[in-house]
């Protein structure tokens, strides 16, 4: 199975999280490098990941949590 590495930006701060999946998207692994009290603010975490351009398996979504802009990268690292 493939690793992904998923890159966080949230106010300022970056986390990070890898998990080997079957694919990116299917799981909420992502959430697992976030706190507590982010994580629950966050609805749909699995859809919404839309292809970085010009780049291979890189994908990237964004959605606002408590009106900040939480980014969310994911990368197939191997």
């Amino acid at each position: 199975m493939p690793l992904y590495t998923y890159v966080l930006h949230y106010k300022g701060k970056t986390y990070v999280t890898q998990r080997r999946r079957s694919n990116f998207q299917g799981f909420a692994d992502w959430l697992e490098g976030l706190p507590a009290s982010v994580r629950k603010g966050i609805k749909h975490p699995y859809a919404g990941f839309e292809p970085v351009p010009n780049r291979q398996r890189v994908w990237q979504r964004s959605l606002m949590v408590d009106d900040r802009e939480l980014v969310v990268t994911a990368v197939q690292s191997d």
